[in-house]
């Protein structure tokens, strides 16, 4: 019954709510800033914890993706499944499969690994990639040496060689790696490609040959009368850019979905439709959690990847 059962229940936590919040706010000073100012803006500007995550996925993807249609499709995700799934067996159990809380257990380890993995590698630089840490206490926390080369840095003797290289970026060495752009919007390649095809010098660049490409009709003269009408006025599309930050992400993200799933059905613990539910709420709920971590404690000035003892704030 909602009463007194439902709001008895919900009454008793507001008070415990209310009360401990209370007694931490007279021990605890609230770390406040200065008085806000409108036209400064703190670095770094977070969004509300609730969308942290979020905001990290803005780092590594697509804006739309991040900001609309992940999100949509997770929430979408949510309210399918009892459409889905309708076996009334064990229904309102909590891990009424057999080996629900196994998977449960596993796909939380897994997917707060994988999650945080990805964050570490799309964060910046990776010319200069740590074989080892040589951890130096100093003023700013633990910095790091970086010992081995991976990709070698872009130069002229190295141009149209078929070799992949990365373009020079600067950045603060921060656990064990250099922030900045990620490697994907940071690599070049030359390959040999016909002139008749659109280059002008017998080589495909990438990505220089392939971040300007137009649509059909891209042409249209646009003009207020007419060019409004359609969606292709003026549009190019970024072959890299899309790569980057739509079909690299979205494919990772798919890959070790799919990968934990088959996984685990070859050790035959995923036996029913239940049990891939199970794993897909499991990890969209972590990797919601860990994302909503690292944008808490991981980021610093700039959105750079630091240490938490390292993330001061500037006010301006």
């Amino acid at each position: 019954m909602v009463w007194p059962d439902l709001v008895f229940v919900e009454f008793i936590s507001a008070v415990l709510f209310t009360i401990t919040f209370l007694i931490l706010s007279v021990f605890i000073n609230a770390p406040l800033l200065n008085r806000a100012n409108q036209d400064v803006t703190p670095n770094p500007s977070k969004a509300p914890w609730y969308f942290l995550n979020l905001q990290e996925l803005l780092l590594h993807m697509d804006k739309a993706w991040a900001g609309v249609l992940l999100p949509t499709i997770a929430l979408g995700f949510f309210m399918a499944i009892p459409y889905i799934d309708r076996s009334r067996e064990a229904q309102g159990i909590w891990f009424g499969t057999k080996y629900s809380v196994r998977l449960t257990v596993i796909t939380v380890i897994y997917a707060t690994i994988i999650s945080f993995g990805l964050v570490v590698f799309d964060a910046g630089d990776r010319n200069l990639m740590p074989s080892g840490f040589n951890p130096i206490p100093g003023e700013q926390g633990f910095k790091t040496e970086m010992l081995t080369r991976w990709i070698p840095a872009c130069d002229i003797d190295a141009q149209h060689q078929g070799l992949p290289c990365l373009r020079d970026e600067e950045g603060t060495p921060h656990l064990g790696f250099v922030t900045g752009k990620n490697i994907s919007k940071r690599l070049e390649f030359s390959i040999p490609w016909p002139d008749a095809l659109g280059t002008d010098d017998g080589h495909l660049d990438w990505p220089r040959d392939l971040d300007h490409i137009p649509v059909p009709f891209n042409g249209t003269v646009c003009d207020a009368s007419y060019g409004t009408l359609h969606l292709w006025c003026d549009m190019n599309l970024n072959i890299p850019s899309i790569m980057a930050e739509q079909v690299m992400p979205l494919s990772t993200i798919v890959f070790f979905t799919l990968l934990i799933i088959y996984v685990l059905f070859r050790l035959g613990w995923v036996r029913t439709r239940r049990d891939v539910f199970i794993i897909m709420f499991t990890g969209v709920m972590t990797a919601y959690l860990t994302l909503s971590l690292v944008g808490s404690f991981f980021r610093g000035q700039g959105q750079a990847l630091i240490g938490p003892w390292d993330i001061k704030v500037d006010p301006g």
